[in-house]
């Protein structure tokens, strides 16, 4: 197995290997406006680290969905209690 780099640029991204990835091809990556993912995957080739990075954001952006969507119940609901405590009050 493999770690593999992601950089994500506009409108593309690159997968390369770590471990054959010296800094000057990491230093020219980030001049051409990539920027390196926060994760590294394990994988036996590049298709399978971009499978792999795939499926962590689509898990990532499901719990956000998830976690978002409690939110803006809990938000709503402290917004009624506050108005029936002013409506109350006068």
């Amino acid at each position: 197995m493999h770690k593999y780099i992601i950089f994500i640029g506009n409108n593309e991204s690159r997968i390369i290997q770590k471990e054959t990835a010296p800094t000057d091809i990491i230093k020219r990556m980030k001049q051409q406006g990539f920027r390196k993912h926060h994760i590294e995957v394990e994988a036996e080739n590049e298709k399978e680290a971009a499978e792999k990075f795939n499926n962590f954001n689509s898990g990532y952006l499901d719990s956000l969905k998830d976690y978002s969507g409690s939110f803006a119940i809990s938000a709503v609901a402290v917004i009624i209690m506050a108005l029936i405590y002013i409506i109350r009050t006068w």
